[in-house]
Formats: structure tokens, C-alpha cells, sequence
């Protein structure tokens, strides 16, 4: 049976492993570490952001990673993940729902998320659930060292 629950520091690795490893997830390329552990620590922790966790069987199944500004009364989705064998189980759906429930209740009023122009199960996903599609976007980076 499906669970879902706030993530914990001990989320950290596991968390780290998929967001660092799935392709799908990924909008650099050549970036080993797109997700480093000190970022990820950071939203477990902090209030402006919301990691939940769908488990089942005491296994991590999915998660999503989202940032809340009160302020302009928006959300970002940073990510959401269902791991391939619990696809097709409603995980997804579940995550997406508690999601929107979490923003009802921080008075959000606008969500935004950015899909990968190549993956189109997630673009269908986010359109089934009444997300409009904006433009094409190129994404660009920096590390400063």
C-alpha cells in the first residue's frame, strides 16, 4: 500500500543516487553531479521548499522537490520522479494531487515546472492534468570555482 510522507535527511542518498542518474531528469548534459548533496540537504530542510516521498512497502517508490514563494503566491516544481517499476500505478498522480493539496494550503496560486523537450510521457502527464505548455526553452548553466 502507497504512503506518502515528508522526506528525511536519511532521503539524502537515495535521493541524490536518482536525480544524479536518471536521464529523464536531466536538462545538462556532461554535468555528473546536476543535483549535488548540499542542494539536496537544503530542500529537506528548508521551508520554502517540500519534499514528499511516496513509498510503499517502506521502499522509496517516487518524490517530487518543489520551492514555494509566498510572496508572488507561485510554486516551482523542481522535480517529480516515479521510479519505473512503480509506474502506471497511479504514483505519479497521487504525488501530483498531494502537491497541489500542499499549495491550496500555503495559498499558491500559480504552478510552474519545466519538462524536457524529449520527454514526451511527462509532457502528456502534466497535460492531463490541465498544465499548459509554454515555450521551448534552452537551459544554461555556470559553475564558479
Amino acid at each position: 500500500m502507497m504512503k506518502i510522507r515528508k522526506g528525511k535527511l536519511n532521503d539524502l542518498e537515495e535521493l541524490h543516487f536518482i536525480l544524479n542518474n536518471t536521464k529523464e531528469l536531466h536538462g545538462e548534459k556532461n554535468n555528473p553531479e546536476q543535483y549535488p548533496r548540499r542542494w539536496i540537504k537544503i530542500v529537506l530542510k528548508d521551508k520554502t521548499t517540500s519534499v514528499l516521498i511516496a513509498e510503499e512497502k517502506n521502499k522509496l517508490a517516487g518524490f517530487f522537490i518543489a520551492e514555494f514563494d509566498k510572496k508572488t503566491k507561485s510554486s516551482y516544481l523542481v522535480d517529480i520522479f516515479v521510479k519505473p517499476e512503480y509506474r502506471k500505478k497511479e504514483f505519479a498522480s497521487k504525488l501530483l494531487k498531494e502537491y497541489e493539496k500542499l499549495c491550496r494550503e500555503k495559498g499558491i496560486d500559480e504552478l510552474t515546472t519545466l519538462v524536457l523537450t524529449d520527454n514526451k510521457k511527462m509532457q502528456s502527464f502534466m497535460k492531463k492534468y490541465n498544465y499548459r505548455q509554454g515555450n521551448k526553452f534552452f537551459y544554461y548553466s555556470k559553475k564558479l570555482k
